[in-house]
């Protein structure tokens, strides 16, 4: 029989024998000490009173505040982790990138330039020339230059194969003409990565190209609007912008397959579940001080159930993102190329955060200001905050994409 069966005055000694044999086989990793190394860091760099989401919190003073909590970052050399050494990177592998994101994630650290660190520089080791990925990368990892995406347009929704935005050539130049939105950090940033249409064709293989436009050249024009998270996009007007023949990144025409691969070159993968994480730990702490009719909250079977659910979405996207690195580091790339971790994490925010109001009950309803509202207001936020998942794509797109590259149904 197993030691669980055996009398109640032997088990001390069956769990001696099993915590050895735990001990021998579990020592302190590599991947332990780098998460501690950065937990180190931000303990010492980040005050309580700094730590936010800049998407929806970016008056000029908190701002200020981001770019330079983010160079302190990019000082450590830790902005291009992954990326290779000679443009400004750390050569490290996408498991310390992993472990990096979860910790600033955890910490709800106020990282800017996401579209630069990842997309642009993504679509630079895939497609940029060399010229390009030396003169573009290490501003990038050095938080010098800023960046904002130019890919959504009005009319085409989140079918960026149908966008408009038009690359015509002009001599050795290229004349940009047409309109973006959803630009976040528009305002703030240097520079725009622009997708353009530059051939009639109707496949987006052939049709479209990558062009990067500085935010302050005649004929960029951006109209700021509040979201119902509290954050700023843009509406951005580009009015025959002429670029040199070096804003073209890569070759013409390859655009579509740029932006397709250019996240799993810089590593990305967004860790949602680790703000979730941290999250669930506050709601416990306030369930164990917190009494209702019944005696504590945390004894309470149905929020037991509640609580559970929550864990269980947070380690569900966990195996999924390490399933994911996994698979980029063993070169096993999947018809899904980890399409269904950005599924699952833009369907399950919302309803994270409507689960974990239902704990809290109705106060959870209430914002900050109103002086009655549980953990200082902040879960009124994180439910409006959790249906902004349209970047890079809604969930419905999303699984359109799974359908068709990932099973072969047709459009």
């Amino acid at each position: 029989m197993g030691a669980w069966f055996l009398p109640a005055q032997r088990r001390p000694v069956c769990r001696t024998r099993r915590r050895r044999a735990r001990d021998a086989v579990s020592p302190v990793t590599d991947t332990d000490a780098w998460r501690q190394e950065v937990r180190d860091f931000l303990a010492a760099e980040l005050p309580p009173e700094h730590a936010f989401n800049t998407e929806f919190d970016d008056s000029p003073e908190q701002w200020d505040i981001a770019v330079a909590f983010s160079r302190k970052v990019a000082a450590q050399g830790w902005i291009g982790l992954t990326w290779p050494t000679e443009y400004g990177g750390a050569g490290r592998s996408l498991q310390d990138q992993l472990v990096l994101l979860e910790e600033l994630a955890a910490a709800d650290a106020p990282m800017v330039n996401s579209v630069g660190t990842f997309l642009v520089a993504g679509t630079l080791l895939v497609g940029g020339t060399e010229e390009q990925k030396r003169r573009l990368l290490p501003d990038i990892a050095s938080m010098k230059t800023l960046w904002a995406e130019g890919l959504t347009e009005p009319d085409a929704g989140s079918d960026l194969s149908s966008l408009r935005t038009t690359a015509v050539r002009a001599g050795t130049d290229w004349v940009i003409t047409g309109q973006k939105a959803y630009t976040s950090w528009g305002p703030m940033s240097d520079m725009l990565y622009v997708a353009a249409r530059t051939s009639p064709e109707s496949s987006p293989s052939k049709a479209i190209s990558i062009f990067c436009v500085d935010l302050r050249a005649p004929g960029v024009t951006l109209h700021p609007m509040r979201n119902f998270g509290g954050g700023v996009q843009s509406t951005t007007y580009l009015d025959h912008v002429r670029v040199g023949a070096n804003a073209l990144i890569g070759e013409v025409g390859r655009g579509w397959g740029y932006i397709m691969n250019a996240f799993y070159a810089s590593g990305g993968v967004e860790p949602i579940y680790a703000v979730q994480e941290a999250r669930l730990k506050r709601l416990i702490d306030y369930c164990t001080v917190t009494h209702g009719a019944d005696g504590p909250l945390i004894e309470q079977p149905d929020v037991i159930v509640r609580l559970a659910e929550l864990a269980r979405m947070v380690q569900g996207q966990r195996l999924l993102a390490y399933e994911q690195i996994g698979n980029t580091q063993a070169g096993r790339r999947s018809p899904y190329d980890g399409g269904v971790l950005p599924v699952v994490a833009k369907e399950w925010e919302p309803l994270f955060a409507q689960i974990f109001d239902e704990v809290l009950g109705p106060t959870s309803q209430l914002t900050r200001d109103s002086g009655r509202a549980p953990l200082d207001g902040a879960p009124e936020a994180w439910y409006r905050q959790s249906f902004a998942n349209h970047a890079g794509g809604t969930p419905q797109v999303k699984r359109m994409v799974l359908a068709t590259r990932g099973l072969g149904l047709p459009r």
